[in-house]
């Protein structure tokens, strides 16, 4: 995938309760170990029995259960962000974070492009996964504009 830009969005409330910043769900290693009885789990989906970050992509996406890890889920796709920060219903307004991804590496955040590992719950999102190198919030410099987005209805 070749763009420019990622962008992720977020509702009013979960950028209220975040400080304005982009955090992963959990802190700490972006990492997973599948068990063997894991709900919705195929074998045949690439995961394996040790504890990596193919198996973290494979579990962030696994049946979309927003399961917490230590990635932050972007788009290249502008639209689709929109989305996300109106919600499901599209009765919230929220903002869209626009990132630089050629500042990304000098950040030492790693991206990982779902679709490069397991077949993605949306695939119209072009899902990218960014992980921070210590698990914290992305840094505001890679961030190029946040943009104000209004509800659809009220």
């Amino acid at each position: 995938m070749d763009t420019e830009f990622l962008f992720r969005g977020a509702s009013e409330t979960f950028h209220q309760a975040n400080g304005g910043l982009l955090k992963p769900k959990v802190q700490g290693p972006f990492s997973y170990g599948f068990h063997w009885d894991e709900p919705g789990l195929t074998w045949d989906s690439g995961a394996t029995w040790d504890s990596t970050p193919t198996n973290a992509v494979i579990r962030h996406q696994l049946n979309q259960e927003g399961f917490p890890t230590a990635g932050i889920s972007t788009t290249p796709h502008l639209e689709r962000a929109i989305l996300y920060a109106r919600g499901k219903d599209g009765t919230s307004g929220g903002r869209v974070f626009k990132i630089d991804r050629k500042l990304l590496l000098h950040h030492g955040i790693a991206e990982f492009e779902v679709a490069k590992y397991c077949v993605p719950s949306i695939p119209e999102d072009s899902e990218v996964i960014l992980v921070t190198l210590d698990g914290a919030h992305l840094p505001l410099s890679v961030i190029v504009e946040i943009i104000q987005v209004l509800a659809l209805s009220q």
